[in-house]
């Protein structure tokens, strides 16, 4: 009996340590030669920075160089092809995202960390300046600049993935099936109330020869045109309201670790890019927080602290839709709605078979959808423009909605308004797991059901696919021939 309960308790041990762990980040010394002085600074950052609490994950820093951070766009180009010009956009890019990620890690450290952080700069630029034109550097940055995946191989292998893959894939196409027929066909259980942007919808600059783009074709968006496109296409939220964790908010995190919840309406904002038939196309991306996602049962493997809502518009030239898709802030969920005249599904591809789950084909591309979500679990269960909505009548407020606000997603990569760190050194929100990380691990999902940073959703339980993927449209769907014919017979 005793080695019995000596197995057991290892069993529990591993599959505890399959499901959540995730190694720290490892310093590795600069590729490019630098001063003794510079690699000491790097190296006494990361040490400080690691030590306590707080790295930034959001982005990648390729091993050897730790003035570069990157992303899955960034990592998605062959670095062995591109021109001069083309490498100093590329390596501006990745700079750029290591001094965001700096300025995030910064606070909360020493007093002295603004005098490192600015050391940190000047020695970056060196790096920098002498990565472009060495071809020898260069090709070796190339063999590194790649971003991990967000599953667990190990836990694959330790739980015999392959002979789970039927019975998930099974269960996922219940509940997502489940999804689909409530979408349109949802009954409130508690009131509806709206949610639209405090300010009026601007008018979008007219681009008939498309974005701007720089030497990588990365459509560059200078920042009114950026908040003039994201107060466009703002959605209306219209929540099915039982109680506080159905209200909007803001999350945090104690200086003692304890997760908090400010009740506000504010949405979160980030900019992201995709390739639509090979051309990079700005994705908008918008965030609402809830306090908790309610348990409807006891045990509910599903409910937990922090849930919401992450909606995401695909933009054409001419800043129209050309695809919604939406998930939970833990990757799980991920719906699709299609648009009039924009990508449709491969007609190589079989929808079921990739788990991709379509929802329904809108007829209007441009402006605020109506998101409908239900009460306690937050799913979408409806969408529909305005004006085409009942408003009900807020009694408590005297008028038919609440107006919510705009802010950048990155405002809560550093300390949050609590005094602690939203997010882990492992991009997930400790204090959300979900009891249904016990029955996914052999999936390789590192804490299913768990709230992430962006960057680090994993979005399918069957094979690997990534939320942030700049590839995934292009590998699902596509603009039909007779796209371009509809649109040149209208004028546009």
């Amino acid at each position: 009996m005793a080695r019995l309960i000596g197995f057991s308790a290892l069993v529990i041990l591993l599959l505890a340590t399959l499901a959540g762990c995730a190694a720290r980040p490892a310093f590795h010394t600069p590729v490019v030669a630098l001063p003794i002085t510079c690699e000491q600074q790097f190296e006494r950052w990361h040490f400080q920075v690691a030590t306590d609490g707080r790295f930034d994950a959001q982005d990648w820093s390729p091993p050897g160089y730790p003035y570069l951070r990157i992303d899955r766009l960034l990592a998605s180009f062959e670095l062995a092809d591109l021109s001069l010009a083309q490498r100093r956009d590329w390596l501006a890019h990745a700079h750029d995202k290591a001094q965001q990620g700096w300025h995030y890690e910064m606070q909360g450290g020493p007093a002295q960390a603004a005098q490192w952080l600015a050391k940190l700069r000047k020695c970056a630029g060196l790096a920098v300046a002498a990565l472009a034109d060495n071809d020898a550097l260069w090709h070796r940055l190339a063999s590194v600049a790649q971003v991990p995946d967000s599953y667990s191989t190990g836990a694959q292998i330790s739980g015999l993935y392959p002979l789970m893959v039927p019975i998930v894939d099974w269960r996922a196409g219940v509940t997502m099936g489940a999804l689909a027929q409530r979408f349109d066909h949802y009954t409130p259980r508690g009131r509806w109330q709206s949610y639209h942007l405090a300010v009026s919808e601007p008018k979008i600059a007219n681009t008939p020869g498309g974005w701007t783009r720089d030497s990588l074709g990365i459509p560059i968006v200078d920042a009114h045109e950026l908040e003039n496109l994201f107060r466009h296409h703002a959605p209306v939220w219209r929540l099915d309201t039982l109680d506080r964790n159905d209200r909007p908010g803001r999350p945090g995190r104690g200086k003692g670790g304890r997760l908090r919840f400010q009740l506000e309406p504010v949405v979160f904002t980030h900019l992201e890019f995709s390739y639509v038939q090979g051309t990079i196309q700005p994705q908008l991306v918008y965030l609402v927080w809830f306090a908790a996602r309610s348990a409807e049962s006891w045990p509910d493997i599903y409910a937990g602290a922090l849930d919401g809502l992450v909606w995401r518009v695909t933009l054409d030239d001419q800043a129209r839709a050309l695809v919604y898709d939406s998930i939970h802030p833990c990757g799980c969920y991920h719906q699709w709605l299609l648009v009039k005249d924009g990508l449709s599904p491969r007609p190589t591809v079989n929808l079921r078979a990739e788990d991709l789950w379509v929802l329904d084909e809108l007829s209007e591309n441009s402006g605020s959808p109506v998101l409908s979500l239900s009460a306690g679990d937050h799913q979408l269960v409806g969408v529909q423009f305005v004006g085409s909505v009942a408003e009900p009548t807020d009694r408590t407020a005297g008028r038919p909605y609440r107006r919510y606000r705009l802010e950048p997603l990155d405002r809560l990569r550093g300390r949050s308004w609590s005094g602690g760190r939203l997010y882990g050194f492992d991009g997930l929100i400790d204090g959300t797991e979900r009891l249904e990380r016990y029955l996914l691990w052999p999936t390789g999902v590192v804490s299913a059901g768990a709230m992430r940073q962006w960057g680090h959703h994993a979005v399918s339980f069957v094979g690997r696919r990534h939320f942030d993927d700049p590839d995934l449209l292009d590998q699902y769907f596509w603009l039909p021939p007779s796209w371009k014919a509809r649109r040149s017979s209208r004028g546009q």
